[in-house]
């Protein structure tokens, strides 16, 4: 027996294919957009699981991990264990988990972070791709003018609340 997931597929690759070339060659445009939009929706509701962002016709989905990162900001931390590379984080590495870590903002752009660590751009940079190589830091998909965004884990929350 098909799957649910594969039902879905087929049927919108019809609506999306079959369904609206016969309005189109009936001449109702109209018509022809709906099926085209109603099998976009189910090809991309069946495979949500590999759609990094979608949006149209007014409506907007986002990865899970994405949702994750507001769901770890706002659960309280667990008692986590400073690790080998907790103990050897500098000065401007704490600088950039303050800044990650202000209760403002889950997910923060270079500029935000650079500008609220007082630290340039390039370094802070550096900074971010070390922190995650030790498991503090993640990024997420780009926001919608493009830039790439940061985020703590929930290890890099426990350790922002022990340097507070």
């Amino acid at each position: 027996m098909p799957s649910l997931n594969s039902i879905l597929s087929w049927s919108s690759a019809i609506a999306l294919l079959v369904i609206s070339s016969v309005f189109g060659f009936l001449g109702m445009p109209t018509e022809m957009g709906l099926s085209i939009l109603a099998g976009a929706l189910g090809l991309a509701f069946a495979n949500i699981e590999n759609i990094a962002e979608f949006s149209g016709a007014g409506f907007s989905a986002k990865m899970k991990h994405q949702i994750q990162a507001v769901i770890e900001k706002e659960t309280e931390p667990e008692d986590i264990a400073l690790t080998e590379n907790d103990e050897t984080i500098q000065d401007p590495e704490k600088a950039v988990i303050k800044a990650l870590n202000n209760p403002k903002y889950t997910w923060r752009t270079l500029s935000g972070i650079s500008k609220e660590a007082s630290t340039p751009e390039k370094e802070a940079w550096k900074i971010l791709v070390s922190l995650i190589q030790k498991g503090l830091v993640r990024t997420g998909n780009k926001n919608k003018t493009g830039e790439m965004i940061w985020s703590l884990t929930q290890q890099g929350r426990a350790y922002a609340s022990k340097i507070a």
